[in-house]
């Protein structure tokens, strides 16, 4: 992997800033968090609500960074390392600039991909397709937002042939920045689904943020889009590049067909315009076919093979903790608690109802729901119960609108749990889990649902933190 090497003069220039002192010593990474830095890596002191990057600044010198991105002056008057130092009014802006005047050095294909759900796993999904006729670099973890996506482009392969950058958003606007800054040169929407409705207020809102990506792209530019939703006319009616849906429903330029699922894999037929094709993938649940679909349609479009890409994905392996299925000790688990929102949360549920019992659903709170919060936990709660599980461990604030609605709903008192803390859930699974159950895990993030898994399986969970 090839990346470029940057002299502090260059630096300043592209982030708009001033250079306080200067040294021979060139940067070649680029760092927010001292406890990561590498030596050569600028450390940019982000300031957040919670942190001051400035703080660290002496840290990061002892790390062996090369330089500094500071906004306060005041933070570097008693540091003595020779290190090069550039002030800038804003070091977030500073960060984007620098990643923005970095992108327009990269000559080759740029891929955007967003939606409510799944964008992370279709992300992947298209990397390992893309992988198969070029160098494809690709986001890291979750850094798909204003600061993980500059980052991300500052770390690209400068010798790749694609890259695919996921853009994640909370609000509307937000998409629209990202794309100023990684210019991407295709784009890919997932689904829209009501993952931070509690801040954009109604589907459609959703369903226009993420149909910012769209605006960024010309006409002879190529995206795909999710042809199923009530929103692909919006998306039509906004879209400049060329169009291309998918989905189950006729009319799809890419159709799904003869949809088959078991515990552990699942099969379908890829109607396309260039006939049909066979899938076979080694992940779980439905949702996997829609996020299949949509990378190789997308993977069509730029000139894969589309029989060479179903066998391609057919070695596809999950990401951490996103619906991954592992058994331990002839237990189980399905290990889905990286996020979760109202449609990755229905999901879910279709799949753990078509796994063996005994089934223990283990669910938490759903963020970002805003004054939605208790109708859709309640939602939650009645899709639970059609689930049929043979227990139902609800933990978290909004605990008991989901087992309160699941017992309304045809579930036995004994069946539903309402607990609020994580170690009170994981004491008592140590109880109720028996050789040949099922059990699933899922939680929006910021639940740390990991500590229950790690609680029971400590081995388990160690891509979360």
């Amino acid at each position: 992997m090839k990346t470029n090497s940057w002299a502090a003069t260059q630096i300043a220039e592209a982030c708009h800033g001033h250079l306080l002192k200067t040294t021979a010593a060139e940067v070649t990474g680029f760092s927010i968090d001292t406890r990561s830095i590498k030596p050569g890596d600028l450390f940019v002191a982000l300031k957040g609500e919670n942190q001051d990057g400035h703080l660290y600044v002496k840290k990061a010198a002892e790390a062996g960074a090369a330089a500094l991105l500071i906004s306060d002056k005041s933070s570097v008057a008693e540091l003595n390392s020779s290190l090069s130092i550039i002030k800038v009014t804003d070091t977030l802006l500073g960060l984007q600039n620098l990643a923005r005047h970095h992108r327009q050095t990269l000559k080759f294909q740029i891929i955007g991909v967003t939606g409510s759900n799944g964008k992370t796993t279709t992300r992947s999904m298209l990397q390992h397709l893309l992988s198969m006729s070029g160098k494809c670099s690709a986001t890291s973890g979750n850094l798909n937002n204003h600061i993980g996506l500059p980052l991300t482009i500052l770390g690209l392969d400068t010798t790749a042939d694609y890259a695919v950058l996921e853009m994640g958003m909370n609000h509307q606007g937000e998409i629209r920045d990202l794309c100023s800054i990684a210019q991407p040169t295709a784009a890919l929407i997932s689904n829209i689904g009501p993952a931070h409705i509690g801040i954009l207020g109604s589907l459609k809102n959703i369903a226009l943020a993420k149909a910012e990506i769209l605006e960024s792209l010309d006409e002879q530019q190529t995206a795909v889009v999710p042809g199923d939703t009530e929103f692909t006319s919006l998306f039509r009616e906004i879209a400049k590049p060329r169009l291309f849906t998918f989905g189950e429903n006729t009319g799809n330029d890419y159709r799904i067909s003869n949809l088959e699922m078991t515990v552990s894999n699942l099969s379908f037929t890829l109607n396309t315009p260039d006939g049909q094709h066979h899938c076979q993938l080694a992940l779980a649940g439905r949702h996997n076919a829609f996020n299949a679909t949509a990378a190789l349609a997308f993977f069509h479009q730029l000139g894969g093979n589309l029989a060479e890409g179903c066998r391609r994905l057919a070695s596809f392996t999950p990401v951490g903790a996103r619906m991954e299925r592992v058994e331990i000790d002839g237990i189980n688990i399905l290990l889905d608690c990286y996020n979760a929102n109202p449609g990755s949360m229905s999901e879910a549920l279709k799949f753990l109802a078509v796994c063996p019992t005994p089934r223990i659903a283990v669910l938490g709170d759903m963020r970002e729901l805003g004054d939605m919060a208790m109708e859709m936990h309640r939602q939650l709660g009645v899709q639970a119960a059609a689930s049929k599980p043979d227990l139902l461990v609800c933990v978290g604030k909004d605990a008991g609108h989901i087992a309160n609605a699941a017992r309304e709903n045809g579930m036995a008192e004994s069946s539903v749990i309402a607990l609020s803390s994580n170690a009170a859930a994981a004491e008592l699974l140590k109880d109720r889990l028996i050789k040949g159950s099922t059990v699933l895990f899922k939680a929006s993030r910021g639940m740390h649902f990991e500590t229950i898994v790690r609680s029971l399986w400590p081995d388990l969970g160690k891509d979360l933190h």
